[in-house]
């Protein structure tokens, strides 16, 4: 281990208090300004991980998740953050890992502005004052979160709409805020459903009659420079009918309270049964009467989801090359007699360019060829990146004398000013000489200070770019044959997958190219 990390992390709390000190730059500048000023570790190679957007109450953030795998691997020695809180607002998991598990893996832990460091309290726990610190920031973060869940229930139980999406032919009121109104444009498209739907017509028979009339989707009503980029066909569906057809808020309800976090800074929700719900009737201009919707109700239930779907690694990857809609995955279940993927708006358009199916056995074996193949390809670039990481390497040790050349000349200079200070106050050297010495010695002070800035500046970019090209060429060596696709394997090479009626396949990988992510392609 010769590896020291320095994590950051901002939450969106912490965003809106508008707090510079706390912005994701000003930790780094902080933090790397701490290891320049130590002489044990400034010679260390430095990893950062960050994570924007999270709140610390939870350990399930992207960036940590990585820095304590490279600690698990024994690969980071000492791990600095600005102060405690940025690590883990929860009181328990704090002390879990400064008590035990970073002791246990001979992890120094540093939290700067807190002025605690691992080594001074070896074989101790840790002061009083630093332990009751973690309780306040623990019970800081579990204080707001209560405050702003109360404000939230209350607006809602006082007939608030405080949610961001309003249901489709409403939207909010510009005259009285927190309230929906009517948007007739939209009503109109959502009666000529319901109208459909009590005539008899199923799901799908409306989406094809709405496509086949050119009425517009949300999508295309609500934001149409979206659909315009998205560079798809735009067309309803039997799910987004289903959804009108099954929504209550059209009778004029308000449903909140559904669901739940699981704990405080949770990203998840556990959804609550029905009958804890919470219902305000006749809370805004209803669409149609409770007799049409239960009419509707009888003629298309809602679809039942508590069977879990089983989940293919490509779920999510997959395009149709025809229409540019995803591919649903179809396993061997009941009629199917083989593992399939369908487009799931063929029905509905009807284009003859779509790929109504492709094989999911052929599909996986067309991908593991074409990556294997891909992989071969990146492995030859990548030892002639070698040589790009070794001169990458030869700059970062230039640039790394070089700074310390500049602090050494800046410790000189201000050791010579404070001997021209000391003649001066010993009454050896003028007012007028001691005086034009200085401002010298502070203007070339000033001068080796921003020529330092901007070499570690330069510095962080070779460190950036040196340690993208080692972990593209790390992942190539690791997955040098690929016999299985497994969910990790699509997940860190494959960004996009299209296929095609005559069955060819399209690949958009997510390698990296100088820094940023590849959209070179791959057919077969």
């Amino acid at each position: 281990m010769d590896k020291i990390a320095i994590y950051l992390r901002l939450s969106l709390e912490d965003a809106n208090d508008r707090d510079e000190s706390n912005s994701i730059g000003s930790q780094r500048r902080l933090l790397l300004d701490y290891i320049r000023r130590n002489k044990e570790l400034k010679e260390k190679k430095i990893l950062e991980f960050c994570d924007d957007g999270y709140s610390g109450t939870s350990m399930e953030r992207p960036g940590m998740l990585r820095l304590l795998k490279e600690i698990r691997e024994k690969k980071i020695e000492c791990v600095i953050v600005k102060d405690m809180s940025r690590f883990s607002r929860d009181y328990i998991d704090l002390g879990t890992y400064m008590n035990q598990i970073f002791p246990f893996m001979g992890v120094r832990f540093i939290a700067v502005n807190d002025h605690y460091d691992s080594r001074d309290h070896a074989g101790s726990t840790p002061p009083i004052d630093t332990a009751f610190q973690t309780l306040l920031y623990d019970l800081y973060s579990k204080d707001i979160s209560v405050k702003v869940k109360t404000s939230i229930e209350n607006k809602c139980a006082g007939g608030e709409y405080v949610f961001g999406q309003v249901p489709f032919e409403y939207e909010k009121s510009r005259k009285i805020k927190n309230t929906v109104v009517v948007n007739e444009q939209e009503a109109k498209i959502v009666r000529y459903i319901f109208a459909l739907a009590l005539e008899g017509c199923g799901s799908t028979q409306i989406a094809r009659i709405l496509n086949e009339k050119g009425i517009p989707t949300k999508t295309q009503m609500r934001y149409p420079k979206r659909a315009e980029k998205d560079g798809r066909i735009q067309a309803w569906d039997h799910g987004a009918v289903r959804k009108v057809l099954n929504n209550r808020f059209y009778l004029g309800e308000m449903v909140y309270g559904k669901s739940k976090r699981k704990y405080v800074g949770s990203k998840s929700s556990i959804a609550l049964p029905k009958e804890e719900w919470k219902v305000i009737p006749n809370h805004h201009q209803p669409l149609i009467t409770l007799e049409d919707y239960e009419k509707v109700c009888l003629f298309r239930r809602e679809a039942d989801t508590s069977r879990k779907r089983e989940k293919h690694p490509l779920t999510g990857k997959l395009y149709c090359g025809g229409c540019g809609y995803s591919m649903n995955y179809k396993p061997l279940r009941g009629r199917n007699k083989y593992r399939r993927f369908e487009c799931r708006k063929h029905a509905v358009l009807q284009i003859p360019e779509c790929c109504t199916y492709f094989s999911a056995d052929l599909l996986e074996e067309t991908v593991l060829t074409l990556l294997n193949k891909e992989l071969m390809i990146r492995g030859n670039a990548a030892k002639e990146k070698q040589s790009l990481t070794f001169f990458q390497e030869i700059c970062i040790g230039r640039l790394k004398r070089e700074i310390s050349e500049y602090q050494s000349q800046k410790k000189q200079l201000q050791a010579e000013a404070d001997t021209f200070y000391e003649s001066y106050a010993l009454g050896t050297l003028t007012a007028a000489s001691y005086r034009q010495k200085a401002d010298d010695m502070k203007e070339q002070i000033s001068r080796l200070s921003a020529e330092a800035e901007r070499k570690e500046e330069e510095l962080e970019q070779f460190w950036e770019a040196h340690g993208k090209v080692t972990e593209d060429m790390r992942q190539i060596i690791r997955y040098s044959h690929v016999e299985t696709l497994t969910q990790e394997v699509v997940d860190i090479f494959i960004k996009k997958i299209y296929v095609y009626k005559d069955k060819r396949v399209e690949i958009v990988w997510s390698f990296r190219e100088n820094g940023e992510d590849s959209d070179g392609t791959q057919n077969q």
